[in-house]
C-alpha cells in the first residue's frame, strides 16, 4: 500500500459516513436486562427461597458441626455370650433413658457414647454471621522492614522462626 492510499483511507475514516458508531434507537433499551441475566436472577431467587425454608434445619446442622456430634451406641450380648457389633441408637426414648440413667438389664446391653470433634470452620462461620467477620489487617507497604511504633520502638517480623514469637520489638537509637 502506498502512502497516498493510506492517507486517503485515514481521511475516509474521519468523514461522517453512515456506517459504524452510535445510532439512535439501536441496542437494548436503557435499564433492560439480558435474558441470561434474568434467568440467572430467577435461579438465585429460587435458591434463596429454598434455603430460607430450611434455615432452621440448616442452622441446627451447622450448630451440630460446630459443637461436635455425640452418638449413642449399644452392644448386645446373646444367650451364648456372643457380643454384637456396635449399633447406633436412634430411638429418642432410649437415648433419654440412657442420659437419665434409667436403662435396666446391663448384663445383655452395653451402651456407650462417642463423639466427633467440633468443626472449626463451622464455628468460624457461625461467629462471622452472628458478630460480623473479624478484621484482618495485612501490611503490604513495609516490604519486610521494621515498622515504627509510637514511642520509638519498632516491630520486626521474622520469617523463618520456629517455636518463637513472630513479632519481636526492638528499640531504635
Amino acid at each position: 500500500m502506498t502512502e497516498q492510499n493510506t492517507t486517503e483511507g485515514l481521511e475516509n475514516l474521519n468523514d461522517n459516513s453512515s456506517w459504524g458508531g452510535k445510532r439512535v434507537g439501536a441496542g437494548r433499551p436503557a435499564g433492560s436486562k439480558d435474558p441470561e441475566t434474568i434467568e440467572r436472577e430467577k435461579v438465585i431467587e429460587a435458591m434463596k427461597q429454598r434455603i430460607a425454608k430450611s434455615a432452621e434445619q440448616l442452622l441446627n446442622s451447622q450448630m451440630n458441626l460446630a459443637q461436635g456430634v455425640q452418638m449413642l451406641y449399644c452392644i448386645t450380648t446373646n444367650e451364648k455370650g456372643i457380643r454384637s457389633k456396635p449399633e447406633l441408637v436412634t430411638c429418642q426414648a432410649t437415648i433419654e433413658e440412657y442420659l437419665a440413667g434409667e436403662l435396666e438389664d446391663k448384663d445383655k446391653e452395653y451402651y456407650f457414647i462417642t463423639t466427633e470433634r467440633p468443626d472449626n470452620k463451622a464455628l468460624d462461620s457461625l461467629f462471622d454471621r452472628a458478630f460480623g467477620k473479624a478484621q484482618n489487617n495485612v501490611d503490604v507497604t513495609s516490604g519486610g522492614k521494621p515498622i515504627p511504633i509510637y514511642g520509638g520502638a519498632t516491630v520486626s517480623i521474622q520469617r523463618h522462626v520456629s517455636d518463637a514469637e513472630d513479632i519481636q520489638p526492638t528499640k531504635e537509637n
